[in-house]
């Protein structure tokens, strides 16, 4: 009697050395495209229509349009600033209380901010280069605070926060 392999649900194939893509799904048919038979509109996609622009977007002020969903310099900066104010116990969670001062985590945020800072010097928009410098200022000054303060539980007059 002949072996019969039984199908487990999952193939393991070994592609050490090889780079190897997945192709993308083929585009579905266009349909016919609407125009006179020797304009641009049918040889390949049809024009997108231009941006509209409206006054105090980004577009008629000069600035490049945001891209949602791509993350930005921005972006990283405050998700480190986010990350010390956590260490420093400056924001409360969702159920109202102050998580434990981390200081060691702290700083390491501050250290990689510092180290942004100064290693994208010259190379920042002038939003990038106020918010990274005004947020590692105030975070440092809190650090700081934090370092200088006595210790809880030793603090004269009673009155504890």
């Amino acid at each position: 009697m002949p072996e019969e392999k039984e199908d487990k649900g999952f193939k393991v194939i070994d592609r050490r050395g090889v780079e190897a893509t997945p192709e993308p799904p083929s585009p579905p048919p266009k349909p016919p495209p609407v125009g006179n038979p020797g304009s641009a509109a049918t040889e390949g996609s049809p024009p997108s229509p231009p941006p509209v622009e409206t006054p105090g977007s980004a577009a008629s002020e000069g600035k490049p349009p945001e891209k949602t969903g791509v993350p930005r310099f921005l972006d990283l900066v405050q998700s480190l600033q986010m990350g010390a104010m956590v260490g420093l116990g400056l924001l409360q969670g969702p159920d109202g209380k102050r998580p434990p001062v981390d200081l060691p985590s702290a700083k390491d945020a501050i250290d990689l901010l510092g180290i942004l800072q100064e290693k994208t010097k010259g190379n920042l928009t002038k939003e990038e280069e106020e918010v990274l410098g005004e947020g590692l200022y105030h975070l440092r000054m809190g650090y700081m605070a934090m370092i200088n303060a006595p210790p809880a539980g030793r603090e004269k007059g009673g009155n504890q926060r």
